[in-house]
């Protein structure tokens, strides 16, 4: 069984910019998680993210992707489109704070959005090679 520690963690922490932000009054920063927040730790095996509905539970985890160079609406880092244009400027003031471990592959999975994905991959799957 593999044990993961902090040295093998991808992601270790993350920080609030907070020293950049001008105002907490518009969305995201005035959700009431982010008044709080300064750093966020990660455990090296699995952390749980849990809240109510409209808490920014969503909003935290895209950042964080979008912070680590993942598409927004979910994928690969390579693997980048549009359906909505929807995310939030939260990733401009997080600092993720990696760990030494470099994943080999990654894939940001969003059930929101996990539809808009696979009809993407059908999409380029019909399309002939080289085209």
């Amino acid at each position: 069984m593999l044990m993961l520690t902090k040295d093998t963690q991808y992601i270790r922490s993350l920080y609030l910019k907070r020293d950049q932000i001008k105002s907490f009054a518009r969305y995201p920063l005035n959700l009431p998680f982010i008044h709080g927040l300064q750093e966020l730790a990660f455990h090296p095996n699995v952390t749980y993210i849990i809240g109510e509905k409209g808490m920014g539970k969503s909003t935290l985890l895209e950042a964080i992707a979008i912070s680590l160079g993942f598409n927004p609406e979910g994928g690969t880092r390579n693997f980048n489109f549009s359906s909505y244009d929807s995310h939030s400027d939260l990733d401009k003031y997080l600092r993720i704070v990696k760990g030494v471990h470099r994943a080999n592959d990654s894939f940001f999975f969003r059930a929101e959005t996990f539809y808009n994905v696979a009809t993407h991959i059908e999409e380029l799957d019909s399309e002939p090679l080289g085209g």
